[in-house]
């Protein structure tokens, strides 16, 4: 039977918890002296590990036998550290009521400090989403510092999804907003790449009371200084393929030509060139996103020209969009369906993509044309010794399948047993209704068909492109291993 208790039942209870933690200081907080503090002391294990259970009473009880046993006061238990330097309140933070029974026992300095990786408490608590150990830290005047990767309890707070902490921690500093770790991301663009439209929603409409945070929504969001390579949040739910968070920054600026990348790229050049399907879907079915189709960075390259080079899915998108100018040049004089860049300029596009182009130029374009990213990824760069080692296994692949086929498609003629010469029964091979003869024709059928279709997917390979090899190598791979199992199996069966 569950028993509810009530407030003052709750009360009491916690009294008497501070009674006894109170006794083992041996006087008043307020008025205890210091114990001769042991620092070269580490944490006991035991200790570490009560401090970060559930079980506040039994944490309690851990601290009252770790004293007795080692006659030492509370305080003197308090002062030491683990060997990453961590204090019980870095044990207690991932719980509401362990931190609320010893925070107050704690002298303020412990509170402030941070471990080896330069996390406090805070960190801790808010990675764990314990709002009430938050409001208990921040009311001890917690200072807000980063961890050695640059990391405010608010970076945490987001990437863990905790709306109340985050609510807690904008709430006590608005500034927090706009503070980048180590790698140039504020909590807004760590949202973003967690996907959480909520926890989005509740950062762009935190309370911003501070008179030096004065600021309308669209400054904050758009004019804070920019995440990793150049590019504002909106850009990296670009890069993300999030749609909807696209759509709510939006809201506060609706016009994305007046947000470009460091380069000067737009939303659509960003997402053509990252093969974010779903937001290049999304841009060209919006009349309001015409003017976004055709414009150019600053080395005058259209979305079309990202997509090509990049090898991305979305040229296809793009090349069959009727607003789409197929004759724009690069500022290398580069446009879609051929290269004509002066001499040493840029390198000139793939085979792969050419041919995507020229294939799609001349048919019927539009926008709604659905397609799946690759599975497989194009390398960067050519190395001259694998470039060698595939072409060699190509080249050994068609000669093994070129002789396969032959033969399979003669022993299909030349069926074990023959064929009957009798004028009923003429041209009807002998072995007709043997369960091996069957065994032999559909084997036999398969190590055909098998070894043509993997030679045929070899025959790409033969360009000038290494993605085209590389991709024709991988899928020519499982006909090549059927055509490997059923050969054998033919010929025991023809046997």
């Amino acid at each position: 039977m569950d028993v509810k208790l009530s407030v003052g039942d709750q009360d009491e209870i916690w009294e008497r918890r501070r009674q006894k933690l109170e006794a083992l200081t041996g006087a008043d907080p307020s008025q205890r002296q210091d114990d001769p503090a042991q620092p070269d002391k580490f944490i006991d294990p035991l200790l570490f590990s009560a401090a970060k259970e559930p079980d506040v009473d039994k944490f309690i009880k851990a601290l009252e036998d770790h004293c007795a046993k080692q006659r030492v006061s509370l305080h003197v238990l308090l002062e030491r550290r683990s060997p990453s330097e961590s204090t019980l309140l870095h044990a207690a933070a991932g719980t509401d009521d362990n931190v609320k029974a010893v925070i107050h026992f704690f002298p303020a300095h412990l509170i402030y400090c941070a471990n080896s990786r330069g996390e406090t408490p805070l960190h801790i608590a808010a990675r764990a989403g314990k709002a009430v150990a938050v409001e208990l830290l921040l009311r001890q005047g917690v200072l807000i510092d980063p961890d050695r990767c640059g990391n405010s309890a608010l970076h945490e707070a987001v990437r863990n999804r905790h709306r109340k902490v985050i609510g807690q921690l904008v709430r006590e500093d608005p500034s927090l907003l706009y503070c980048e770790n180590n790698e140039s991301k504020s909590p807004l663009c760590i949202a973003i790449e967690t996907g959480d439209l909520e926890v989005l929603t509740l950062l762009l409409e935190a309370p911003n009371n501070c008179e030096d945070w004065r600021r309308s929504k669209g400054e904050r969001i758009f004019r804070m200084p920019p995440v990793h390579r150049g590019h504002l949040p909106i850009h990296v739910a670009c890069i993300e393929d999030n749609v909807k968070i696209i759509e709510e920054l939006l809201q506060k600026w609706s016009d994305p030509a007046e947000l470009p990348a460091g380069s000067g790229q737009n939303i659509l050049h960003l997402s053509a060139m990252y093969g974010s399907i779903a937001t290049v879907e999304y841009i060209l079915k919006s009349p309001k996103f015409n003017h976004l189709i055709n414009a150019r960075d600053f080395e005058g390259r259209t979305p079309l020209h990202l997509a090509a080079s990049h090898c991305q899915p979305s040229v296809v998108l793009l090349a069959r969009d009727w607003r789409v100018d197929m004759k724009l040049v690069n500022n290398d004089n580069m446009d879609m369906k051929e290269r004509v860049p002066p001499p040493g300029k840029v390198q000139p596009f793939t085979l792969s993509s050419r041919l995507i182009i020229w294939s799609i130029a001349g048919a019927p374009r539009s926008g709604e044309l659905a397609i799946c990213k690759p599975t497989v990824r194009s390398p960067r760069k050519r190395d001259v010794l694998h470039w060698k080692a595939h072409t060699d296994t190509v080249n050994f692949r068609a000669v093994v399948l070129a002789l396969v086929a032959s033969v399979t498609f003669t022993s299909g003629f030349s069926v074990s047993g023959g064929y009957n010469g009798s004028e009923g029964d003429a041209g009807i091979p002998v072995l007709l209704h043997k369960v091996m003869y069957d065994v032999f024709v559909i084997s036999n059928s398969m190590a055909m068909y098998s070894s043509i279709t993997s030679l045929m997917i070899l025959l790409w390979s033969f360009t000038d492109d290494d993605y085209v090899e590389l991709y024709a190598l991988a899928l020519s791979y499982l006909p090549f291993l059927v055509t490997l199992g059923t050969m054998p199996l033919a010929f025991m069966a023809g046997v």
